[in-house]
């Protein structure tokens, strides 16, 4: 029997809970799994350089900041994470929230913006790093989907527009991004047209090969292909600026004000919010098929670790990306070794291969930005919200308008306030409905929907169960909205009244109802007494434990009796016909 305990797994230890790779590095199969992680590294790296650089520009930085980011980037989440395939680096949301709080701090010179964007990316890795000792992971679930999805897609159109000006050749005046657009629109004559084509160009390359020729690294081939025309050529055309040849140093960014510290804290939350988001998002979709355990505080310390490490190698903010994460795995990568590897590629890039970069148009590398950008530019994900609930799809187009027509920071603060107050609301005015039987299935389904955010006719397939009036009411009760689960039964009485004779039983449906306070009890006592006044008795199904011992302590179980809580709403129904027919025959006697 001792043999068999001592044989049960224990789960991972506290180091391996801390550094995830304590676990799998000495199980790691040099023999087996080297050569599929070297590879996937190669080919994520074909995909990661050029983005990189491209999401440099986004954040109004050189373009090797990008690069610079990416390699304690990569080995500090491959130590702490637990996801075995997630590419944390530089990435287009966490690239536009950069350009954002740099461009608010008026920096007076090239040198305090990198200074800038190094110190962001300090101060979101300690975000992260505070919010994964405290165990704020929860937080993920308060994220609102609706607003998330209008951010981003509206984010991505942000980035979209603003390549525009390095596609065509043509500097776009500021504004708000439908300023932003109209200005590249109105100025056609102005465009420098070389830049123009070769972009274009690019980005016709860049998707015929992800749809044609998948094994190709499409933005690789497109940076190579223009870089060795404008090398034979020579065209007018504005080229991306010199990369310094070597390695990056490893400092802390110096020079900079309590104040100025404290303004990148926020925007480091801001970053945090939407990065983690993204991250989230991302290894929660590798997780699917990789069956990887994640736990959100563990992810909030990798992803601050990162994040610290991009900062000192004087990089930008970073987040896990899901492209690059998927090409990854579709390139047959095993483990976060990859991502060391990867790391070791783009070091070797900076050392040997920097130069090679001068001759790459800023037009094709706005072009590989543009393809980056492309899948969540798509308006797809906010109108599937529409499928699910109206209210969700308002607060994604009302959340994507705001990031259009002012700016990142503003449109996140809105669609926050629009969370809550939707929250509120939500909480207040939960759903309610009238239940009947399917005639199919002979489950209770809604006959007809009583609350604010649905009303009218619920299953097509439900009809009345005769003899019995069914409620039920989709949320903890509580002083919120006590009032409108009284006023909800009190109606359904009223028009089951107007209809014929009355039925003598309500049964009340309590599965959402896993909470109530006082409030909730006395609305629950008082729909009952009014009942009374019809000479209809309650009964109630599926009553959970928390919510009974207060029903208890506030008397409302005695006043219903114990008998006349049932454990289904089909035990219910039946016991409610069982009484109207007792009922029945003592009346005719």
């Amino acid at each position: 029997m001792a043999d068999q305990v001592a044989d049960r797994p224990t789960g991972p230890s506290k180091l391996e809970r801390w550094f995830p790779i304590a676990a799998w590095l000495p199980k790691y199969d040099w023999g087996s799994s080297l050569t599929p992680d070297l590879i996937a590294a190669i080919s994520v790296a074909a995909l990661l350089i050029p983005e990189s650089m491209g999401y440099s520009s986004v954040a109004g930085l050189p373009a090797q900041i990008g690069l610079y980011a990416a390699p304690l980037a990569l080995f500090g989440y491959a130590l702490f994470g637990g996801s075995r395939l997630l590419v944390y680096a530089a990435a287009g949301s966490v690239a536009a929230v950069t350009a954002n709080v740099i461009t608010g701090l008026h920096p007076h010179s090239p040198s305090v913006s990198l200074t800038l964007a190094a110190a962001l990316a300090i101060a979101t890795g300690v975000v992260f790093l505070v919010g994964g000792l405290v165990k704020l992971g929860w937080i993920v679930n308060f994220m609102s989907k609706a607003v998330m999805a209008g951010f981003i897609t509206g984010m991505a159109i942000q980035i979209i527009v603003g390549q525009l000006g390095h596609l065509t050749g043509f500097t776009e005046s500021s504004g708000n991004t439908f300023q932003k657009l109209w200005s590249v629109l109105s100025h056609v004559s102005s465009w420098n047209w070389t830049s123009t084509v070769v972009g274009l160009l690019a980005l016709a390359v860049i998707f015929a090969l992800q749809r044609y020729l998948k094994a190709v690294p499409a933005a690789l081939t497109a940076v190579v292909l223009a870089s060795v025309y404008v090398a034979a050529a020579g065209p007018d055309i504005e080229l991306v600026k010199k990369i310094p040849k070597g390695l990056p140093s490893f400092a802390a960014p110096t020079g900079l004000s309590t104040s100025t510290w404290a303004t990148l804290l926020l925007g480091a939350c801001v970053i945090a919010l939407v990065g983690f988001s993204e991250g989230w998002g991302a290894e929660s979709a590798i997780a699917s098929k990789t069956h990887d355990g994640l736990d959100s505080n563990q992810e909030f310390r990798a992803f601050g670790v990162g994040s610290i490490g991009a900062g000192l190698l004087g990089g930008m903010p970073v987040a896990g990306s899901l492209s690059k994460s998927s090409a990854a795995m579709t390139a047959g990568a095993r483990s976060q070794m990859a991502n060391v590897f990867l790391a070791v590629f783009v070091l070797l890039t900076l050392l040997l291969f920097a130069p090679l970069f001068q001759w790459l148009p800023e037009a094709v590398l706005a072009a590989v930005v543009i393809n980056a950008m492309w899948g969540s530019a798509s308006p797809q994900k906010v109108m599937k919200l529409r499928r699910d609930d109206l209210v969700d799809f308002a607060l994604g187009i009302a959340t994507g308008i705001a990031v259009l027509a002012t700016d990142l920071l503003p449109a996140m603060i809105f669609g926050v306030i629009l969370s809550v107050i939707y929250l509120i609301y939500r909480a207040s005015f939960p759903g309610r409905a009238e239940l009947g039987r399917d005639e199919k299935t002979g489950d209770f389904e809604a006959l007809r929907w009583m609350s604010g955010i649905k009303q009218g006719q619920g299953n097509p397939g439900a009809r009345e169960v005769p003899g019995v009036m069914l409620y039920r009411f989709d949320a903890p009760l509580i002083f919120s909205n006590a009032g409108a689960f009284k006023a909800s039964g009190q109606q359904i009485l009223i028009d089951t009244a107007a209809k014929g004779p009355l039925p003598r039983t309500m049964v009340i449906d309590f599965e959402e109802v896993f909470y109530t306070d006082a409030s909730g009890a006395e609305s629950i006592r008082g729909l009952k007494r009014y009942a009374s006044r019809y000479d209809v008795q309650i009964l109630i199904a599926r009553l959970h434990a928390d919510a009974r011992q207060t029903l208890a302590r506030d008397g409302v179980l005695a006043e219903i009796g114990e008998d006349h809580i049932y454990d289904s709403v089909h035990a219910a129904v039946t016991a409610s016909n069982g009484t109207a027919e007792q009922q029945d025959k003592g009346s005719a006697r």
